[in-house]
């Protein structure tokens, strides 16, 4: 792990293999070990670099700078200190926020483009919790946090955000012993715990909470991106209606829903998820 100096905060990054660049960019409360799985099946053909956002894994918590478009300036100047040029960008959940703003803030950089399962908050303002039916796991961390914090799930109306913070209490407050999914937000064993106490860290002390739920590009500046894209997504995702959005933004992106996957595929479905971005990204090689 090295770190670089980025716009006031010191990001932790790697990197795997040698070839052409592909960078992945995690989704929040999460690091860059999200990837690792995927990132392992696509280095013998790309240099894949992963770092932490800022306020996340190993990269140091500034007071702020946490909207997906200024992380996207995190990003860019990432790819300056690692003299990376131009590369192919695919960012998972608020990770592709991070990338679409990258792109649409200096096109030329992003050879080729891939979201998965990414809502965009210029796309999307509103998630709410009913505006689908209730996994198990959904509902059990619904009924526990609202019995522990009060939470008001039917008055919530960025209800993405909220989830991870109702999981990170439950988690650091030890309420959650029962609550398990198929990926489960901040992992298991003792660094879950502070994981999540990271997390709630980051909500209580910096701007991050205001500004996450800022909107972003404009959709006229999203309309003129011209660089191939990915869009996947969970089957019956709540991050849906971005993925509508985005179809009818971008030139000819190429759409898959996966189907039998929850928001955290490219984790329970890392060799998929690694199989479509080879196919994606090595038409660029």
């Amino acid at each position: 792990m090295a770190q670089a100096d980025i716009n006031g905060a010191q990001l932790a990054w790697q990197q795997l293999g040698d070839g052409p660049d592909l960078i992945l960019v995690h989704g929040l409360a999460a690091n860059r070990a999200f990837w690792f799985a995927a990132a392992t099946a696509l280095a013998p053909r790309f240099r894949v670099t992963l770092y932490d956002l800022r306020g996340h894994g190993y990269s140091s918590r500034a007071a702020d700078g946490y909207s997906a478009s200024a992380m996207a300036g995190d990003l860019l100047q990432l790819m300056d200190a690692l003299d990376i040029d131009a590369a192919v960008l695919a960012g998972h959940s608020y990770g592709g926020a991070i990338a679409l703003e990258a792109a649409a803030q200096a096109p030329q950089r992003c050879t080729r483009l891939a979201l998965f399962d990414s809502r965009i908050q210029r796309l999307q303002p509103q998630m709410r919790m009913h505006d689908l039916p209730l996994s198990a796991y959904e509902r059990a961390v619904a009924d526990a946090s609202t019995r522990a914090y009060g939470y008001d799930w039917d008055a919530e109306t960025q209800v993405g955000f909220r989830f991870l913070e109702a999981t990170a209490r439950l988690r650091a407050d030890a309420l959650d012993a029962d609550l398990r999914d198929s990926f489960t937000p901040f992992g298991e064993g003792r660094g879950a715990v502070r994981a999540a106490r990271q997390w709630l860290r980051l909500l209580d002390e910096t701007r991050a909470r205001d500004e996450f739920a800022e909107p972003g590009a404009e959709t006229e500046v999203l309309r003129r991106l011209t660089m191939p894209s990915l869009l996947m997504y969970a089957q019956g995702s709540r991050c849906l209606p971005s993925a509508a959005a985005l179809k009818e933004l971008l030139p000819a992106p190429r759409y898959q829903e996966l189907a039998g996957a929850g928001h955290f595929f490219p984790v329970s479905h890392a060799a998929t998820v690694a199989a479509v971005l080879q196919d994606f990204a090595g038409d660029a090689s």
